[in-house]
């Protein structure tokens, strides 16, 4: 069920939302030379008299050139990724093949079994790892 807000508490709550936004996000640093610029652009859009539609279709204009730049991007990433997963497949295949005759030497057939272990333990570790930089529980220990 919807309640209307409280317009006296409301004050507050967003002062105090802002304050713990403040505290937890740093705001980024603005390139040198950005109010300048910005001032700069700002003058010439309307020293311009450029009409209503005219910067809409500029902007648009921009909006879609940024957007392809962001997707292009996008396909050069998955590319590189598809790359690296390929070569490290072929990698753990090159290990295998030399690894493998040396492993059934020394340990017997029974030390097969101790390929998939080993590396299912590198994968959880690595994996926890992973999850450990990104939680916010790693951010409270000092």
């Amino acid at each position: 069920m919807n309640r209307p807000s409280d317009p006296q508490g409301d004050g507050e709550l967003e002062r105090a939302l802002d304050a713990a936004l403040a505290r937890a996000l740093v705001a980024p640093a603005l390139p040198a030379g950005f109010r300048q610029q910005l001032r700069a652009a700002v003058a010439r859009a309307a020293g311009a008299g450029a009409s209503r539609a005219q910067l809409r279709a500029a902007v648009e204009r921009e909006h879609a050139e940024q957007l392809a730049a962001l997707r292009s991007g996008y396909v050069r990433l998955r590319q590189r990724t598809l790359g690296t997963l390929v070569g490290a497949a072929f990698a753990a295949g090159l290990l295998l093949n030399f690894a493998l005759p040396w492993i059934r030497a020394h340990y017997g057939d029974s030390g097969v079994f101790a390929l998939p272990a080993i590396g299912a333990a590198i994968g959880v570790g690595l994996s926890l790892r992973a999850w450990w930089q990104r939680s916010s529980l790693a951010r409270l220990l000092p």
